[in-house]
């Protein structure tokens, strides 16, 4: 990055009053990733979030966390998507009766996995695993349903076409979070980290949902196992980019918002101008990443590679400032005796 590109950079994270990254280095934050961690390490840090199980608030939270589940979670996803291949490559047709279970897991193998580092990234501990599957489960189902009602109220997919779903999704996903948080926010999960977690969680469960039904969809039409799977694994690898990470950022932004105001009231929130200009960031990218620049600009195909990895990096730079941002805030509000 260019001198001239690290100052816009900064001047835009000022002005939307995110930290920086100075102090962060990937060598440090993955130092645990790979290390050796026993099973009871593993229990202790899943079994969170409820009111016997959540730790004392200490100054140690507001510094990063060093995650490292997340990779167990993936390799275990994976060994069951493969293990489930496995029987239906070669069993076919007498093991119909797992397909399903094997598109369900398939779609929610990666997402999971990613879901979980956003698990390790609440340094608080203080949402449980209950309540990420609610969000997941809940929060995933009724946001397509929402979606699905505002396509049909505003029909932006006849001016945009496939990159309308970057407005009318974001704007569903958090529509979700923001009515599945709005009596949390104000007493247990009032950090800025808790918000990212709630906007990962909801993501996670519109990806995987929407990945399935692609799936779906492909194997029936083209009566292929092989293309069905195609589309599970090409989701799949590109999915910790897309839906998870852009609520994340929607999420996290909603939470700074809220905690701005002194009034504590959602629509307060939702007009706050930072809120704006952050969730803009997230329809921004996901709009970007479904219009076919190949296609209008008659660019190389190999072209959309390199438009999904540059718009890959700035989803996580932005989502990694939220959590820096998550950070300081909890480290504030710490020193200043202002926690839920």
């Amino acid at each position: 990055m260019t001198t001239d590109q690290q100052f816009k950079s900064d001047s835009i994270s000022q002005q939307l009053e995110l930290a920086s990254l100075d102090t962060f280095t990937f060598k440090a934050f993955l130092s645990d990733t790979f290390a050796s961690h026993t099973w009871e390490e593993l229990e202790e840090k899943l079994c969170v979030g409820s009111p016997t199980t959540t730790p004392p608030l200490s100054l140690e939270m507001s510094e990063f966390p060093r995650p490292w589940v997340f990779v167990r979670v993936l390799s275990a996803t994976l060994i069951g998507y493969f293990a489930l291949l496995m029987l239906l490559m070669l069993y076919g047709r007498n093991a119909i009766n797992v397909l399903p279970a094997f598109i369900f897991f398939g779609c929610f193998a990666i997402p999971f996995a990613v879901l979980t580092f956003f698990f390790e990234m609440n340094s608080p501990k203080n949402v449980s695993i209950f309540q990420i599957a609610k969000l997941v489960m809940v929060g995933g189902a009724i946001s397509f349903l929402v979606t699905f009602f505002l396509f049909d109220y505003f029909p932006l997919q006849k001016i945009y076409g496939a990159a309308s779903a970057g407005i009318i999704e974001e704007i569903a996903k958090i529509i979700i979070v923001i009515i599945l948080a709005r009596i949390k926010i104000t007493q247990h999960h009032c950090h800025t980290l808790n918000g990212v977690l709630y906007g990962a969680a909801v993501g996670t469960g519109f990806a995987a949902f929407e990945s399935a039904g692609y799936a779906l969809n492909v194997g029936l039409e083209t009566n292929s196992f092989a293309a069905l799977n195609h589309i599970i694994v090409f989701r799949g690898v590109l999915s910790p980019f897309t839906h998870i990470v852009w609520t994340a950022i929607a999420g996290g932004a909603f939470w700074m918002s809220f905690k701005e105001n002194s009034d504590e009231k959602i629509i307060s929130a939702i007009l706050n101008t930072r809120f704006l200009s952050i969730f803009v960031i997230s329809i921004a990218l996901h709009f970007s990443w479904n219009t076919d620049l190949v296609q209008i600009f008659n660019l190389p195909s190999s072209f959309y590679i390199i438009q999904m990895i540059i718009l890959g990096i700035i989803s996580w730079l932005v989502v990694l400032r939220i959590l820096a941002t998550g950070l300081s805030d909890f480290r504030n509000d710490y020193l200043a005796n202002k926690v839920c």
